[in-house]
């Protein structure tokens, strides 16, 4: 049975192009080639991309299974494949901000922003971050229910934060 494979890797500029891609497919094109090169290149962000890769060869990925290779320490920055989601992290102090975190609806229900999720973390934990907060559209649903999986607490709301929509306000201690 062939199946789909997912690498998750940090991102660079070479990246920009299915980032903007994504964007469009997920936000409507909300954040814009600016938006996303400054946290391509801002030394205190990290962007974090999964890409589908068809399965191997006589592999079986398994109805519904969802295929992570072990991460490499070197993990690749090129982008040959397609870029399916990726998350972007602040880390301000001891903080660790996540921005944005988004999966092509095609490839959505198969862990992937759990790992997204999982993989940021990672990374502000070696960079010395303590603790995690994120803002979510009020009518996210699917959004609110990961993030309340993986630990995150409601901590407030701020009103019209979305184009007139609030957005609530998660904190995780410790990540």
């Amino acid at each position: 049975m062939s199946g789909t494979s997912y690498r998750l890797q940090v991102l660079d500029l070479t990246a920009l192009p299915q980032l903007l891609e994504l964007d469009r497919r997920c936000y409507g094109g909300y954040w814009g080639e600016q938006g996303y090169r400054a946290e391509l290149e801002r030394p205190s962000s990290t962007v974090i991309g999964v890409v589908a890769e068809p399965a191997a060869a006589g592999a079986s990925c398994g109805l519904g299974r969802t295929e992570f290779p072990p991460p490499s320490p070197d993990l690749a920055t090129q982008t040959t494949q397609a870029l399916v989601g990726f998350g972007i992290l602040w880390r301000i102090e001891e903080e660790a901000h996540i921005i944005s975190l988004a999966v092509d609806p095609d490839h959505r229900r198969r862990g992937l922003g759990r790992r997204i999720l999982e993989e940021l973390f990672n990374h502000a934990r070696a960079a010395g971050c303590r603790w995690a907060t994120l803002e979510v559209r009020a009518s996210n649903h699917a959004a609110i229910h990961l993030y309340e999986s993986a630990g995150f607490q409601l901590l407030g709301r701020r009103k019209g934060y979305y184009s007139g929509e609030d957005a609530l306000v998660y904190w995780k201690k410790p990540i």
